[in-house]
């Protein structure tokens, strides 16, 4: 019990931060529909650019958090400052990168993806205004995982809860009274986390290192391969959202809904993988095995519990939710699909996470990496362009092949981590 308290004492609050992130793009996408399905629909396919970008800075945060894990447990905080500025500086290289990219092509990202000119211009001024501020997105996400690995677990949480309340606020103002229409809550997203950046900043209780020309090895052998398996997997995602245009606007509007609602079924494992990694990273600098073997049982079934109690109160109450969004038949016949077939996948999602975290916390990003891009681009999109393109399946033939995916990468990564620890004292 012990453990278990361990683990949820770091994965708690990033449980709740994980859904108050999540939360953001919910608010987002709920008032945007207001504005009509061609703005839903557009918005929606930006915000899959967005989770490409979201995700290199979450797998930065793994990286940091594994980074400075070590550190932590020897009270080293010259090193610690020096580590937590050398992420801050990553963080920022990474972000004018992506920023710069929004603002030169991110409205002409969409047309290439094949959506239609509307859905396109729609989503194209989204991503112009928040793609191109990713700076207030990366910033909140780097120094959340500064904070944890230093022992504050609670504050980014609370951090994250403000940040939604005053992103509520500032794009229904915009939505409701300015009639600012898209280029309104975008700004409210903008204004929103550029406020928690700042309080995150604020918070630290380092003093940040003089920064230096060049990057740190140690970090980018952890950030690059990890930032590459979301990169590999996100950049999937796009080209299987192009099969899902395929399908039509109204196929595109309700796959977005059940995406967004079945996010909620992933912030428990989420907030686990997040102390998995911090907890496997301490102890793996003390060669300590039979406590990194605990903690990957007891992290997988929590998160296979909690995923599951999440999954099945999403799919009892998948009409009401999916009638929050829209009222077309053929929207919310897609959404129900997705909300299922999430609820099946959900074992095989639950050990991918957990395994991926746990060899991240052993310092092994690249097996992650081989595994995600194997299962995405072999498993995901070929049997997912076999099944809708040629055996016409249909949305239906989307999910089969990622629950496939997510099979095979559980798989590998399990059996390897088994491998693994077998040779290590007991």
């Amino acid at each position: 019990m012990k453990l278990y308290r361990e683990i949820l004492h770091i994965a708690l609050p990033a449980m709740v931060e994980n859904l108050l992130q999540f939360l953001m793009g919910m608010v987002d996408s709920y008032l945007i529909a207001f504005l009509g399905l061609v703005a839903l629909s557009g918005v929606s396919l930006a915000n899959n650019i967005m989770a490409v970008y979201q995700a290199i800075f979450i797998a930065l945060g793994a990286a940091l958090s594994s980074y400075l894990a070590g550190s932590f447990g020897k009270k080293d905080n010259q090193v610690l400052s020096r580590k937590a500025t050398e992420g801050l500086k990553l963080t920022v290289l990474l972000s004018l990168l992506l920023g710069l990219f929004s603002l030169v092509w991110g409205p002409d990202l969409l047309l290439w993806l094949g959506a239609e000119a509307s859905v396109a211009a729609a989503g194209g001024l989204y991503l112009f205004l928040v793609g191109g501020s990713i700076l207030t997105l990366g910033l909140m996400t780097s120094l959340g995982a500064i904070l944890r690995a230093t022992g504050q677990v609670r504050l980014p949480m609370y951090v994250s809860l403000l940040s939604n309340l005053l992103n509520a606020l500032f794009s229904a103002v915009a939505v409701f009274l300015l009639d600012a229409g898209i280029a309104g809550v975008a700004w409210g997203t903008i204004l929103a986390r550029l406020i928690g950046g700042f309080i995150l900043w604020r918070s630290l209780r380092l003093p940040l290192a003089k920064p230096h020309w060049g990057l740190d090895r140690e970090l980018l052998r952890l950030a690059l391969p990890a930032a590459g398996e979301r990169l590999m997997m996100r950049l999937g995602d796009v080209v299987v959202v192009g099969l899902v245009v395929s399908l039509g606007t109204a196929v595109v509007a309700g796959n977005a809904i059940g995406e967004t609602l079945t996010q909620f079924n992933y912030m428990p494992a989420l907030g686990i993988a997040a102390a998995s990694i911090i907890l496997v990273a301490r102890e793996r600098s003390q060669e300590n095995w039979t406590k990194i073997r605990a903690i990957a049982k007891a992290s997988l079934l929590l998160s296979l519990l909690s995923m599951t109690a999440v999954g099945l109160l999403i799919f009892m109450g998948r009409y009401p939710l999916i009638a929050l969004y829209t009222s077309d038949a053929q929207a919310m016949a897609a959404g129900q699909l997705v909300i299922l077939y999430c609820l099946i996948g959900l074992p095989a999602t639950a050990g991918t996470l957990i395994f991926t975290a746990i060899w991240q916390g052993l310092g092994n990003a690249k097996l992650p990496l081989y595994a995600t891009t194997i299962g995405m681009w072999l498993v995901r999109i070929g049997l997912g362009y076999l099944f809708t393109q040629i055996w016409s399946w249909g949305l239906a033939g989307v999910w089969v092949a990622t629950i496939l995916d997510n099979v095979f990468r559980c798989s590998f990564l399990a059996v390897s981590f088994y491998h693994l620890s077998r040779k290590k004292p007991v």
